[in-house]
C-alpha cells in the first residue's frame, strides 16, 4: 500500500494542507527507525531506550531536517525501516516492551508499523479532497485490526477514525455507534471527539453529546 502510495504521489500537485508526501513517509520512517532503535537494544539483552517524551518537539525537529528529502528517498527509508522492523520482530517474537501505551513487542509493531502509517495517508487522501480514498483506508484498517484482534488502545483509535469517516459521508447512525464503541476502549477518545472539525456533522446530536460529557455508552 505505501509502495503504491510512492508511486501515486509522483504526480500529484501541492495541496494547501497538509504535508508533502515525501514528509510524510519522512515522518513514517523516522519513527520506524525509532522503534527499531528501541528493540535492537532489548535484542541485545539491554534495557529498552525510552521513545522522545516530547513528541511534538521530536516531530518538528525531525520534519525540519526532513524537508530536503525527495520522494524516492523518503519511500526508500521508510520500506526498509519496515523490512528491518520484520525481521527483527520475527527473532525477537512477542514479549513484554514498553512503548507509550504499547506493553509488548506486537503491539508496538502494530501500532508504529502499521497503524500510524495508514492514518496519515488516509488524512493525506482527505486533504487533497479525495476523501473516499481517505474513508475507504479507515475503513480497511479498523477490519484488519478487528480481525487479528488488536487491543484496545489501537483498535480504538481505528474505530473513531472510521466514526469520522461516517460522518463525512452523512453516515450519523453509524458514525454514533462507532464513536460508542471507541471511548470504551480509549477514553481520551471523548476529549478529541468534542472538539474534532470531522464530527461537526454530529455537534446537535443529543447522543453525541451526552458522549463526549461522559454519559455514552460502557463496554
Amino acid at each position: 500500500m505505501e509502495r503504491q502510495f510512492a508511486v501515486e504521489a509522483k504526480a500529484e500537485g501541492d495541496h494547501p494542507t497538509g504535508w508533502p508526501a515525501a514528509l510524510l513517509l519522512v515522518h513514517v520512517a523516522t519513527w520506524r527507525e525509532q522503534l527499531l532503535d528501541g528493540l535492537r537494544q532489548v535484542e541485545r539483552g539491554g534495557p529498552p531506550a525510552h521513545p522522545p517524551e516530547d513528541v511534538d518537539a521530536f516531530n518538528a525537529a525531525e520534519l525540519a531536517r526532513g524537508a530536503g528529502v525527495s520522494l524516492e528517498d523518503a519511500a526508500a527509508r521508510s520500506n526498509q525501516a519496515l523490512a528491518d522492523l520484520i525481521e527483527l520482530w520475527k527473532m525477537m517474537g512477542d514479549r513484554p516492551f514498553a512503548w507509550y501505551i504499547a506493553r509488548t513487542t506486537s503491539e508496538a509493531l502494530v501500532r508504529n508499523t502499521y497503524a500510524h502509517p495508514r492514518y496519515h495517508i488516509a488524512e493525506h487522501f482527505i486533504e487533497r479532497r479525495d476523501p473516499d480514498r481517505g474513508y475507504q483506508l479507515y475503513e480497511e484498517t479498523a477490519a484488519e485490526l478487528r480481525r487479528v484482534g488488536a487491543p484496545g488502545h489501537t483498535l480504538g483509535t481505528a474505530v473513531y477514525n472510521l466514526a469520522r469517516a461516517r460522518a463525512g459521508q452523512g453516515r450519523r447512525h453509524d458514525a454514533l455507534r462507532l464513536l460508542e464503541e471507541a471511548i470504551p476502549m480509549r477514553d481520551d477518545i471523548r476529549t478529541l471527539a468534542a472538539t474534532d472539525r470531522y464530527l461537526e456533522p454530529l455537534r446537535d446530536d443529543p447522543r453525541f453529546q451526552s458522549m463526549v460529557k461522559g454519559g455514552g455508552k460502557r463496554a
